[in-house]
């Protein structure tokens, strides 16, 4: 296993660890695990685009992601700090998203938009789990927009990849 793949195997590693304790409420520890999980999600990413990426990369580091970030979201709405209708949204959107990757996973590259998606999500709920909740919040709906706007980039992809033409 090269050093990207455990990277991102050790966030996949913290992310129940994280969910534990942000539902017990320890959210100092939770941000730190946040913060470390975002560490390996830079540094996987980084080490895998100069040395070559693996096909195991490619599905680990998407579904690290989605867990994580679905994850973390879930619990905050479960704690009342994010609504449940706009984490639903999220959660629809990242299952939709691993789904496509694992039918179509390198023929639809992540596009930008997508990552600027998932970095304001994250940015977001690490507000919320500071305390600046409204600010956090209006992150979560501009990161859910620019989600869908990626969702929809990528079912145009998937339209011309299956024979369907533009949407």
């Amino acid at each position: 296993m090269n050093l990207p793949n455990a990277l991102t195997l050790l966030r996949l590693i913290l992310v129940p660890f994280i969910l534990w304790v942000l539902l017990e409420g320890w959210d100092g520890v939770a941000l730190l695990l946040l913060v470390a999980a975002g560490i390996t999600d830079f540094l996987d990413g980084r080490l895998a685009r100069r040395f070559g990426g693996t096909r195991l990369g490619r599905v680990l580091d998407p579904l690290a992601d989605r867990l994580l970030l679905s994850g973390v979201a879930v619990v905050l709405a479960l704690r009342e700090l994010l609504p449940g209708w706009a984490v639903a949204v999220l959660v629809a959107r990242d299952l939709l998203a691993l789904l496509g990757g694992l039918l179509y996973g390198s023929r639809i590259r992540v596009n930008r938009v997508g990552k600027a998606a998932t970095a304001v999500l994250m940015l977001s709920v690490v507000l919320v789990v500071l305390q600046f909740e409204s600010v956090g919040e209006i992150m979560f709906y501009a990161g859910i927009c620019l989600s869908l706007a990626a969702g929809v980039m990528y079912a145009s992809k998937f339209r011309r990849l299956t024979g369907g033409g533009e949407l």
